[in-house]
């Protein structure tokens, strides 16, 4: 084309402006993907942080119960659904003892949500295990830091 011709072109060609157009919306996808990527990504980290949460306050709640309510977890404890505005959070505790070890528990507290979700804190509990006297008999449980037998005499 002549240098005279291309002086008097003034507009954009139609491939000039389909292309400019395929870059925006290119980019525009681009972006779009990453921004709901990071909402995904926050739904999750405070979904994760709330459940955490939740489940340390079962696991405390484990500091009330003594072995025998650990032996068999009452139903309160076993499982059930948190208060409002957490309804949508439910969780489930098992408790086990470790065969190997008297009064140690294997303990797991799962919680779930609604939108099939799970959060899993699995730790260990000791509580002074029950004894029973010379007779046969069933005797007290021990504190938690006082001794260990009750009675008199040395055996």
């Amino acid at each position: 084309m002549p240098a005279s011709a291309r002086s008097q072109r003034k507009g954009v060609s139609l491939f000039e402006a389909v292309a400019a157009m395929a870059m925006v919306g290119i980019v525009a996808i681009a972006a779009l993907e990453a921004v709901g990527t990071e909402m995904r990504t926050a739904v999750r980290s405070r979904r994760a942080i709330e459940a955490a949460a939740l489940a340390q306050t079962r696991v405390d709640w484990l500091d009330f119960l003594n072995e025998t309510a650990l032996r068999a977890l009452p139903d309160s404890v076993k499982e059930g659904t948190f208060p409002e505005p957490l309804n949508e959070y439910s969780w489930e505790t098992t408790a086990t003892p470790v065969g190997t070890q008297a009064g140690v528990y294997d303990v797991s507290v799962t919680v779930r949500w609604e939108t099939d979700g799970a959060f899993a804190v699995h730790t260990y509990v000791y509580r002074r295990p029950l004894f029973t006297t010379g007779t046969g008999t069933q005797g007290t449980q021990g504190t938690q830091g006082g001794g260990g037998r009750r009675g008199g005499g040395d055996r």
